[in-house]
Protein backbone atom coordinates (compact mmCIF):
# COMPACT_ATOMS: atom_id res chain seq x y z
CA UNK A 1 0.00 0.00 0.00
CA UNK A 2 2.80 2.40 0.88
CA UNK A 3 4.46 1.70 -2.47
CA UNK A 4 1.16 2.36 -4.30
CA UNK A 5 0.65 5.61 -2.38
CA UNK A 6 4.15 6.84 -3.19
CA UNK A 7 3.63 5.95 -6.85
CA UNK A 8 0.31 7.81 -6.89
CA UNK A 9 1.89 10.90 -5.32
CA UNK A 10 4.73 10.76 -7.82
CA UNK A 11 2.28 10.58 -10.71
CA UNK A 12 0.34 13.56 -9.35
CA UNK A 13 3.55 15.58 -9.02
CA UNK A 14 4.58 14.67 -12.56
CA UNK A 15 1.16 15.71 -13.88
CA UNK A 16 1.40 19.00 -11.99
CA UNK A 17 4.90 19.64 -13.33
CA UNK A 18 3.81 18.86 -16.89
CA UNK A 19 0.86 21.25 -16.54
CA UNK A 20 3.14 24.03 -15.27
CA UNK A 21 5.58 23.48 -18.13
CA UNK A 22 2.78 23.67 -20.66
CA UNK A 23 1.49 26.87 -19.14
CA UNK A 24 4.89 28.55 -19.02
CA UNK A 25 5.77 27.50 -22.55
CA UNK A 26 2.42 28.63 -23.91
CA UNK A 27 2.49 31.13 -26.74
CA UNK A 28 -0.80 32.64 -25.68
CA UNK A 29 -0.77 36.38 -25.16
CA UNK A 30 1.32 36.73 -22.00
CA UNK A 31 -0.81 34.20 -20.07
CA UNK A 32 1.80 33.64 -17.36
CA UNK A 33 4.09 36.49 -18.39
CA UNK A 34 5.30 39.09 -15.93
CA UNK A 35 4.68 41.83 -18.50
CA UNK A 36 2.81 44.34 -16.38
CA UNK A 37 -0.87 44.58 -17.21
CA UNK A 38 -1.53 47.47 -14.79
CA UNK A 39 1.20 49.69 -16.25
CA UNK A 40 -0.19 53.12 -17.25
CA UNK A 41 0.96 52.44 -20.80
CA UNK A 42 1.99 55.04 -23.33
CA UNK A 43 1.37 55.86 -26.94
CA UNK A 44 3.87 56.67 -29.66
CA UNK A 45 1.61 58.64 -31.96
CA UNK A 46 3.54 61.91 -31.86
CA UNK A 47 4.23 63.39 -35.29
CA UNK A 48 7.64 62.53 -36.75
CA UNK A 49 9.36 63.36 -40.03
CA UNK A 50 9.76 60.24 -42.16
CA UNK A 51 11.01 61.99 -45.31
CA UNK A 52 13.90 64.01 -43.87
CA UNK A 53 17.29 63.23 -45.36
CA UNK A 54 19.78 61.79 -42.90
CA UNK A 55 22.53 64.14 -41.77
CA UNK A 56 25.42 63.81 -39.35
CA UNK A 57 24.95 65.12 -35.80
CA UNK A 58 25.99 64.60 -32.19
CA UNK A 59 23.94 64.32 -29.01
CA UNK A 60 24.60 64.07 -25.28
CA UNK A 61 23.64 61.01 -23.22
CA UNK A 62 23.68 60.63 -19.44
CA UNK A 63 21.87 58.56 -16.84
CA UNK A 64 21.21 58.22 -13.10
CA UNK A 65 21.41 61.68 -11.55
CA UNK A 66 19.75 60.53 -8.31
CA UNK A 67 19.04 63.93 -6.79
CA UNK A 68 18.36 63.44 -3.10
CA UNK A 69 20.45 60.29 -2.68
CA UNK A 70 21.75 60.05 0.88
CA UNK A 71 24.11 57.05 0.80
CA UNK A 72 27.68 57.63 1.90
CA UNK A 73 30.18 58.68 -0.75
CA UNK A 74 27.58 59.96 -3.22
CA UNK A 75 28.44 63.15 -5.10
CA UNK A 76 27.54 65.21 -8.17
CA UNK A 77 29.89 67.47 -10.12
CA UNK A 78 27.49 69.80 -11.89
CA UNK A 79 29.87 72.76 -12.19
CA UNK A 80 32.67 70.71 -13.74
CA UNK A 81 30.23 69.13 -16.18
CA UNK A 82 28.75 72.49 -17.19
CA UNK A 83 32.24 73.94 -17.67
CA UNK A 84 33.02 71.00 -19.98
CA UNK A 85 29.74 71.52 -21.80
CA UNK A 86 30.44 75.24 -22.33
CA UNK A 87 33.85 74.41 -23.77
CA UNK A 88 32.75 71.47 -25.92
CA UNK A 89 33.92 72.25 -29.47
CA UNK A 90 31.03 70.74 -31.44
CA UNK A 91 27.30 71.37 -31.38
CA UNK A 92 25.15 68.96 -29.41
CA UNK A 93 21.73 68.69 -31.03
CA UNK A 94 19.94 67.57 -27.84
CA UNK A 95 20.43 65.44 -24.73
CA UNK A 96 18.97 62.12 -23.62
CA UNK A 97 18.62 61.44 -19.92
CA UNK A 98 18.04 57.74 -19.29
CA UNK A 99 16.17 57.92 -16.02
CA UNK A 100 16.55 58.02 -12.23
CA UNK A 101 16.66 61.76 -11.96
CA UNK A 102 15.56 61.35 -8.35
CA UNK A 103 16.42 59.03 -5.48
CA UNK A 104 13.05 58.64 -3.75
CA UNK A 105 10.54 60.31 -6.13
CA UNK A 106 10.12 63.28 -3.78
CA UNK A 107 8.87 66.59 -5.08
CA UNK A 108 11.95 68.37 -3.68
CA UNK A 109 14.11 65.99 -5.72
CA UNK A 110 12.06 66.58 -8.85
CA UNK A 111 12.62 70.32 -8.41
CA UNK A 112 16.40 69.81 -8.28
CA UNK A 113 16.15 67.50 -11.29
CA UNK A 114 14.20 70.14 -13.20
CA UNK A 115 16.71 72.84 -12.23
CA UNK A 116 19.54 70.76 -13.68
CA UNK A 117 17.71 70.14 -16.95
CA UNK A 118 16.97 73.86 -17.16
CA UNK A 119 20.71 74.58 -16.99
CA UNK A 120 21.15 72.50 -20.14
CA UNK A 121 18.15 74.00 -21.87
CA UNK A 122 19.45 77.50 -21.03
CA UNK A 123 22.38 76.45 -23.22
CA UNK A 124 19.99 75.58 -26.08
CA UNK A 125 20.24 71.83 -25.44
CA UNK A 126 16.78 70.30 -25.27
CA UNK A 127 16.66 67.35 -22.88
CA UNK A 128 14.53 64.28 -23.55
CA UNK A 129 14.18 62.31 -20.32
CA UNK A 130 12.67 58.94 -19.42
CA UNK A 131 11.48 57.51 -16.12
CA UNK A 132 13.66 55.29 -13.96
CA UNK A 133 12.69 52.93 -11.18
CA UNK A 134 13.63 55.55 -8.56
CA UNK A 135 11.30 58.06 -10.24
CA UNK A 136 8.05 56.09 -9.92
CA UNK A 137 7.69 55.57 -6.17
CA UNK A 138 4.48 56.85 -4.58
CA UNK A 139 3.20 59.62 -6.91
CA UNK A 140 6.49 59.84 -8.84
CA UNK A 141 4.87 59.45 -12.24
CA UNK A 142 2.56 62.39 -11.65
CA UNK A 143 5.54 64.48 -10.47
CA UNK A 144 7.42 63.49 -13.64
CA UNK A 145 4.52 64.71 -15.77
CA UNK A 146 4.42 67.96 -13.78
CA UNK A 147 8.13 68.78 -13.72
CA UNK A 148 9.80 66.90 -16.58
CA UNK A 149 7.37 66.06 -19.41
CA UNK A 150 3.64 65.56 -19.62
CA UNK A 151 4.15 62.16 -21.29
CA UNK A 152 6.17 59.33 -19.77
CA UNK A 153 6.47 57.51 -23.13
CA UNK A 154 6.76 59.25 -26.49
CA UNK A 155 8.83 59.64 -29.64
CA UNK A 156 10.55 62.30 -31.74
CA UNK A 157 12.68 62.37 -34.88
CA UNK A 158 15.85 64.23 -35.78
CA UNK A 159 17.79 64.31 -39.06
CA UNK A 160 16.14 61.15 -40.36
CA UNK A 161 16.37 59.05 -37.17
CA UNK A 162 13.47 58.31 -34.80
CA UNK A 163 13.95 58.17 -31.03
CA UNK A 164 11.47 56.22 -28.91
CA UNK A 165 11.41 57.15 -25.21
CA UNK A 166 10.18 54.18 -23.17
CA UNK A 167 8.65 54.07 -19.70
CA UNK A 168 10.48 51.17 -18.04
CA UNK A 169 10.12 52.50 -14.49
CA UNK A 170 8.56 49.24 -13.28
CA UNK A 171 11.09 47.04 -15.14
CA UNK A 172 8.39 46.34 -17.73
CA UNK A 173 6.85 48.35 -20.55
CA UNK A 174 3.44 46.92 -19.78
CA UNK A 175 1.22 45.33 -22.37
CA UNK A 176 -0.42 48.54 -23.62
CA UNK A 177 2.86 50.38 -24.10
CA UNK A 178 4.51 47.34 -25.69
CA UNK A 179 1.64 46.81 -28.14
CA UNK A 180 1.63 50.51 -29.06
CA UNK A 181 5.39 50.50 -29.51
CA UNK A 182 5.39 47.48 -31.82
CA UNK A 183 2.59 48.97 -33.88
CA UNK A 184 4.20 52.40 -34.18
CA UNK A 185 7.67 51.26 -35.18
CA UNK A 186 6.20 48.98 -37.85
CA UNK A 187 4.76 52.08 -39.54
CA UNK A 188 7.93 54.18 -39.13
CA UNK A 189 10.44 53.74 -42.00
CA UNK A 190 13.24 55.66 -40.23
CA UNK A 191 16.19 53.99 -38.52
CA UNK A 192 15.39 54.06 -34.80
CA UNK A 193 16.85 54.24 -31.32
CA UNK A 194 15.02 53.00 -28.21
CA UNK A 195 15.76 54.88 -24.99
CA UNK A 196 14.83 53.41 -21.62
CA UNK A 197 16.15 53.22 -18.09
CA UNK A 198 16.12 49.49 -17.37
CA UNK A 199 18.36 47.59 -19.80
CA UNK A 200 16.78 45.21 -22.27
CA UNK A 201 19.20 42.34 -21.67
CA UNK A 202 22.85 43.42 -21.79
CA UNK A 203 24.23 39.90 -21.37
CA UNK A 204 23.83 36.88 -19.07
CA UNK A 205 25.41 38.69 -16.10
CA UNK A 206 22.79 41.46 -16.23
CA UNK A 207 19.73 39.51 -15.07
CA UNK A 208 19.13 41.55 -11.92
CA UNK A 209 19.42 44.85 -13.79
CA UNK A 210 17.42 44.06 -16.94
CA UNK A 211 13.77 43.79 -17.94
CA UNK A 212 12.51 40.78 -16.04
CA UNK A 213 10.19 39.03 -18.45
CA UNK A 214 11.89 36.92 -21.16
CA UNK A 215 8.81 37.03 -23.40
CA UNK A 216 8.81 40.84 -23.32
CA UNK A 217 12.55 40.92 -24.04
CA UNK A 218 12.09 38.52 -26.95
CA UNK A 219 9.33 40.68 -28.43
CA UNK A 220 11.49 43.79 -28.13
CA UNK A 221 14.50 42.16 -29.77
CA UNK A 222 12.29 40.85 -32.57
CA UNK A 223 10.84 44.35 -32.98
CA UNK A 224 14.33 45.83 -33.16
CA UNK A 225 15.58 43.39 -35.78
CA UNK A 226 12.48 43.60 -37.97
CA UNK A 227 11.99 47.39 -37.79
CA UNK A 228 15.43 49.01 -38.14
CA UNK A 229 16.02 49.72 -34.44
CA UNK A 230 19.79 50.02 -34.31
CA UNK A 231 20.24 50.79 -30.61
CA UNK A 232 18.59 50.24 -27.26
CA UNK A 233 20.03 52.71 -24.72
CA UNK A 234 19.70 52.01 -21.01
CA UNK A 235 21.11 53.00 -17.64
CA UNK A 236 20.42 51.60 -14.16
CA UNK A 237 23.68 49.65 -13.86
CA UNK A 238 25.85 52.53 -12.51
CA UNK A 239 29.17 50.72 -12.16
CA UNK A 240 30.27 50.29 -15.78
CA UNK A 241 29.05 50.46 -19.34
CA UNK A 242 28.12 47.45 -21.44
CA UNK A 243 27.73 46.86 -25.15
CA UNK A 244 25.75 43.87 -26.39
CA UNK A 245 25.14 43.17 -30.08
CA UNK A 246 22.14 41.13 -31.22
CA UNK A 247 23.11 41.39 -34.89
CA UNK A 248 25.65 43.41 -36.86
CA UNK A 249 23.21 46.36 -36.90
CA UNK A 250 21.14 45.88 -33.71
CA UNK A 251 22.84 46.72 -30.44
CA UNK A 252 22.28 47.57 -26.80
CA UNK A 253 24.40 50.07 -24.86
CA UNK A 254 24.10 50.41 -21.07
CA UNK A 255 25.46 53.66 -19.62
CA UNK A 256 27.30 54.34 -16.40
CA UNK A 257 25.89 56.80 -13.86
CA UNK A 258 26.26 60.56 -14.09
CA UNK A 259 26.77 60.77 -10.34
CA UNK A 260 29.93 59.58 -8.64
CA UNK A 261 30.24 57.51 -5.51
CA UNK A 262 33.25 56.73 -3.39
CA UNK A 263 32.38 53.74 -1.24
CA UNK A 264 33.13 50.06 -0.86
CA UNK A 265 29.81 49.16 -2.46
CA UNK A 266 30.00 51.47 -5.46
CA UNK A 267 33.25 53.12 -6.52
CA UNK A 268 32.32 55.13 -9.60
CA UNK A 269 33.25 58.36 -11.35
CA UNK A 270 30.75 60.82 -12.88
CA UNK A 271 30.38 59.72 -16.52
CA UNK A 272 28.51 61.03 -19.55
CA UNK A 273 28.67 60.32 -23.27
CA UNK A 274 28.53 62.01 -26.66
CA UNK A 275 27.04 59.94 -29.47
CA UNK A 276 28.10 61.06 -32.95
CA UNK A 277 26.11 59.84 -35.93
CA UNK A 278 27.97 59.83 -39.23
CA UNK A 279 25.43 59.82 -42.06
CA UNK A 280 27.76 58.70 -44.93
CA UNK A 281 28.80 55.54 -43.06
CA UNK A 282 25.50 55.15 -41.16
CA UNK A 283 27.42 54.54 -37.93
CA UNK A 284 27.33 55.92 -34.39
CA UNK A 285 30.56 56.47 -32.46
CA UNK A 286 30.26 56.60 -28.67
CA UNK A 287 32.62 58.90 -26.76
CA UNK A 288 32.90 58.48 -22.99
CA UNK A 289 33.76 61.35 -20.64
CA UNK A 290 34.73 60.68 -17.01
CA UNK A 291 35.52 63.21 -14.31
CA UNK A 292 38.59 61.84 -12.54
CA UNK A 293 39.44 62.23 -8.87
CA UNK A 294 42.03 64.91 -9.69
CA UNK A 295 39.40 67.02 -11.47
CA UNK A 296 40.57 66.20 -15.01
CA UNK A 297 38.03 64.98 -17.55
CA UNK A 298 39.13 61.97 -19.54
CA UNK A 299 37.85 61.24 -23.04
CA UNK A 300 37.86 57.83 -24.70
CA UNK A 301 36.15 56.17 -27.64
CA UNK A 302 34.01 53.26 -26.46
CA UNK A 303 32.96 51.83 -29.80
CA UNK A 304 31.47 52.51 -33.21
CA UNK A 305 28.34 50.63 -34.23
CA UNK A 306 26.51 50.28 -37.54
CA UNK A 307 22.82 51.13 -37.81
CA UNK A 308 20.33 49.34 -40.06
Amino acid sequence: MAHTSRKSNTNRLLCLLATCLLLFSSCSDNLISRIEFNHPGGSFDQAINTTEARESFSFLVFSDLHYGRTESGFYLEEEAFLAWLDAHPSTLAFALHLGDGTAYSLESEYRLYRDFLDMLEDRSIEVHAVLGNHDVRADGRSLFTRYIHHLTARRFSYKGISFYLLDTGNASLGKVQLDNLMSSVADDPNPKIFCGHVPLYGGPDMFYFSLKDPHERALLVKTMVQNKVGLYLGGHLHINHKLYSYTDTNHEFVCESFHGRDSLIENTLPVWYVFTYDAPSNRITIFRYALKRDGAIGESVVTSVALP
